[in-house]
């Protein structure tokens, strides 16, 4: 139960600054020749460390395939399972969203490295997003 939650709450984190890391990956592409040297030097520092962490992703899932029952299937996969782009039943999560969000939290954290952006502007979009997505469950709740 507490397992499921925790696991809940990471694939809901991931899902939802996957958004945010799609449109900073557009903004950046759109504008990259607007930057200096220390901005561009964090885009591409984020992008080699987002390459890293999906292939280590995608080959601990394949040895995993190997190694775990026929049935099982990897948790970032391209596709929906049951019409859902992130689930817990089957524990999934579209390869897309999961690229994205892996792109825009190194990004950010880069960024943040350099000293590009605060701590709180990295937090800031997740909790807008987040108040989009609970405003109306809240607001269920009241009435």
């Amino acid at each position: 139960m507490i397992v499921e939650l925790i696991i809940t709450t990471i694939f809901m984190f991931l899902g939802i600054y996957s958004f945010v890391g799609m449109f900073s990956l557009i903004k950046v592409l759109v504008t990259i020749n607007q930057y200096d040297e220390l901005e561009r030097r964090a885009v591409i520092e984020a992008l080699a460390i987002s390459m890293l962490i999906i292939l280590v992703v995608n080959l601990a899932q394949m040895i995993l395939s190997i190694y775990l029952p026929a049935e099982w299937r990897g948790f970032v996969s391209p596709g929906s399972v049951n019409r859902s782009l992130v689930t817990n039943t089957p524990l999934h999560m579209e390869s897309f969203l999961f690229d994205c969000s892996i792109i825009g939290i190194s990004y950010a954290l880069r960024r943040h490295h350099f000293g590009l952006i605060k701590m709180r502007n990295m937090l800031i979009p997740i909790f807008i997003i987040l108040s989009f997505i609970l405003f109306p469950f809240l607001i269920s709740l009241l009435f």
